[in-house]
């Protein structure tokens, strides 16, 4: 990198620094009042959620990896619920996450629901961009998520070169979106995407989205950037900004290890979103994870360029969600 391109760097990281700092980071809650500082129960730290009203715990649990695998209900179900125990308010899924068939991971997620739907804040998609099709996904992720209500409802995997026109016709997804909000049975409605910015943002200029979920890893900035192509425009527009891909399905480990989890997470919290999703294999990586969310420290621009330039000669790899390399 130039020194020229390296200060405009610079300067670009540190005014979303500012914006990271102004989200309401609410990192100890005190466990009796009064106490002194050295009975603090350290908490994962909170942020607010775009204009929900809401506050998220800044690391998140995704429906994926353990979760929507066959087979796997007893383990799932222990993951989630140990989640919830430690601190976790956010939970993601899909009507389409399942290994073996559509629709596993809401199944596992519902077992828990059941008993503690009022403890976390629960989000789903659907891949559907007809009415028929969104509201059909809604009543099959209302039964297996065993609740009455979604939280967040959000419109899945949106890419490049798709009819976004379709999606605001009388008969697309988003008509059932509204219709579904207005009729209380969804609170807020959400987009996601990992392939580009484009259409995100297009969608998110066109029609007042609650949230958006986007790829944001260290590796982003080499190929169809969202940290520059769509993170500006969400944080100016107030959204609630969830970021997933994170560790890239752990391939930013690979090469002998070019960046630890800690580093991974590091970079993606000190940017302005609200929570991250990542997705448990094991009971440990969710204890490891919550504790770099508990002693999160917030990155300084130059941190982060050194992270930046870890990832770079592995950059394609750690893009395979964006089609430079095959998926997983």
């Amino acid at each position: 990198m130039t020194r020229i391109k390296e200060e405009s760097r610079r300067r670009f990281l540190q005014k979303l620094i500012a914006g990271t700092s102004i989200m309401g980071l609410v990192p100890y809650i005190m466990s009796l009042e009064g106490c002194t500082k050295d009975d603090v129960t350290l908490k994962i730290p909170h942020r607010t959620f775009g204009k929900t009203g809401e506050m998220l715990s800044i690391y998140s649990l995704g429906g994926q990896a353990t979760l929507e695998q066959a087979g796997m209900q007893d383990k799932a179900i222990e993951i989630i619920n140990k989640a919830i125990d430690l601190g976790i308010n956010y939970i993601d899924t899909s009507a389409y996450y399942g290994t073996n068939a559509r629709g596993i991971s809401e199944r596992y997620i519902g077992e828990v629901m059941k008993t503690r739907r009022n403890e976390v804040f629960l989000a789903t998609k659907t891949f559907s961009r007809s009415y028929d099709g969104a509201m059909s996904d809604l009543e099959k992720s209302l039964k297996n998520l065993q609740t009455d209500r979604i939280d967040l409802w959000q419109i899945h995997s949106v890419r490049e070169n798709e009819n976004l026109e379709w999606i605001f016709s009388d008969s697309g997804c988003l008509k059932a979106f509204e219709e579904a909000r207005d009729q209380g049975i969804v609170r807020f409605l959400g987009i996601t995407g990992h392939e580009s910015p484009g259409p995100l943002k297009e969608l998110i200029d066109r029609y007042p989205f609650d949230t958006v979920l986007m790829a944001l890893n260290a590796a982003d900035k080499y190929y169809k950037s969202f940290i520059e192509g769509l993170l500006p425009t969400a944080v100016e527009k107030k959204m609630g900004i969830i970021g997933m891909k994170i560790p890239a399905k752990e391939r930013i480990f690979d090469q002998g290890g070019i960046i630890t989890m800690k580093e991974a997470m590091s970079y993606t919290l000190s940017l302005p979103v609200s929570t991250i999703i990542i997705g448990i294999k094991e009971i440990s990586q969710l204890e490891e994870n919550i504790q770099i969310a508990k002693e999160f420290v917030q990155l300084s621009a130059e941190d982060m360029l050194a992270i930046e330039e870890k990832v770079e000669p592995h950059y394609e790899r750690l893009m395979f969600f964006k089609g430079l390399s095959n998926w997983p």
